[in-house]
């Protein structure tokens, strides 16, 4: 892509920025990108990247300003790059794909360009969008890091271990020195449930960098796994005092908090989500703000409580006027989904339609699927709650595949008299292998309940 900048200096930056993103060197990516722009404070291209990369809503909201206003100065693929990052901070789903499709064609030898547009894919969990652009870069460049390393994410979503691990192994000795490529192979072992293994790759990367936190954290999530809740706590400090940055310390030590749920010590992890929340909100990142709110939300027993936690984040989101559109709305949309179906919970439909309305006019908007995810999860437990099966079903195979949502498909199909769909549920659900809310809350008491039944039949 022709970059209109006067800096050469600049334009190296901005495909050095690139890479040590694809590489998990996102403060390194930022720094590279806050030099490019100081350089040239004319690089639309440099901004607009800062504003697609930065954590910071507010530095975000103002690079995307400033790539905004020089637009026009800019080289017609480049003036496309502004437009495709632009779209997709204003949730505007259409006008990103189209832009994104155009650029691409434009930029079809481009091997970044290809890269971000397959990496976006990847995010929107489009594999199959994402593999084609990403098999193109690595014939334009077959030791091109950024893509040896998503690729064997996306070939590991899509259930080909045996291709996920031909390319992290290409990672590692592309980069042999490094931790990320030790850390990516094992976070994709980890997902498939293969603990030990992915252990090994988390301590491998260690060694190549004690303080690189990815490693540190993901191990306490090995622990966690295994049943060892002290060992993961000391594991997710050691990653929060090792984090790059504040913003990615809170998210590791949320992780702490997340180990009492999966210890049903509730108050104790009450203490520490509203610990994060209140440092969040001090820190202006209202989005993790709001985050830490609906986690609490989610695990709690009483549906009073839960309704006040996400009118809590509901009031942070509202708050930061620099918020980019999408992530305002993907969070309003998880408020929704949560407040319908507490409100199910706690007698009160009506309520639950109006969440489901307004869900609804935001997704017809914007056509964002995770909206959509978030509308078809609550509208499928309204109808299993009024035991419209058949209805239920055909929302919840339009959800997401998190747990939540294929245990209410269980549900549906058990109460519908599809015995075996029932089981095909269950089974999506016990292959799931993650450290999440929903993965402590419906799967990991699903798998003690399945290890238990397997025992007694053993012993009998």
């Amino acid at each position: 892509m022709r970059l209109t900048s006067k800096s050469e200096h600049a334009r190296e930056l901005f495909g050095q920025a690139i890479i040590l993103s694809g590489n998990y060197r996102l403060d390194e990516c930022l720094k590279s990108l806050r030099t490019a722009v100081a350089e040239d404070v004319n690089f639309a291209a440099g901004w607009s990247l800062l504003a697609y990369f930065a954590t910071d809503a507010h530095e975000a909201a103002d690079a995307l300003a400033h790539a905004q206003r020089l637009a026009g100065k800019s080289s017609p693929s480049e003036m496309l790059f502004v437009r495709w990052i632009a779209a997709q901070k204003q949730n505007d789903q259409i006008a990103a794909i189209s832009n994104l499709n155009d650029l691409t064609k434009r930029e079809s030898d481009d091997k970044f360009i290809l890269y971000l547009a397959g990496r976006w894919f990847v995010d929107q969990r489009d594999q199959q969008r994402a593999v084609p652009l990403f098999e193109k870069v690595l014939l334009l460049d077959p030791e091109f890091t950024p893509v040896l390393n998503r690729l064997g994410y996306a070939y590991a979503a899509m259930g080909d271990m045996a291709r996920a691990e031909t390319l992290m192994q290409r990672y590692v000795a592309a980069m042999p020195t490094d931790a990320n490529p030790e850390d990516s192979y094992g976070d994709i072992l980890f997902k498939a449930g293969r603990y030990n293994e992915a252990r090994a790759h988390f301590e491998a990367a260690l060694k190549k960098d004690p303080s690189f936190g990815p490693s540190r954290h993901e191990l306490g999530d090995v622990f966690a796994m295994l049943g060892n809740q002290d060992a993961a706590r000391e594991a997710y400090h050691k990653s929060a005092q090792a984090a790059a940055n504040p913003r990615r310390s809170l998210e590791y030590r949320s992780s702490i908090a997340l180990s009492y749920v999966r210890d049903n010590l509730y108050g104790f992890a009450d203490r520490e989500y509203a610990a994060l929340a209140a440092e969040a909100k001090a820190q202006k990142y209202s989005d993790l703000q709001a985050g830490f709110q609906e986690a609490m939300a989610e695990y709690q027993t009483d549906d009073l409580a839960a309704l006040k936690h996400l009118d809590a984040a509901e009031d942070a989101i509202r708050d930061d006027a620099d918020l980019a559109t999408i992530t305002h709305d993907e969070h309003m949309a998880v408020i929704r989904r949560w407040r319908g179906v507490r409100s199910l919970h706690a007698g009160n439909p009506a309520m639950a339609d109006v969440c489901i309305r307004v869900i609804q006019q935001r997704y017809e908007a914007t056509e964002n699927e995770f909206i959509g995810e978030q509308l078809h999860s609550l509208r499928g437990a309204w109808l299993l709650e009024q035991k419209k099966f058949a209805e239920a079903i055909s929302e919840l195979e339009q959800a997401s595949d998190d747990a939540f949502s294929l245990e209410l498909m269980a549900r549906a199909k058990r109460e519908s008299g599809d015995g075996a769909g029932a089981d095909v549920a269950l089974h999506k659900l016990l292959a799931i292998h993650s450290s999440t809310m929903d993965s402590v809350l419906i799967v990991e008491p699903l798998r003690q309940k399945f290890a238990v039944s397997a025992t007694a039949s053993t012993s009998r």
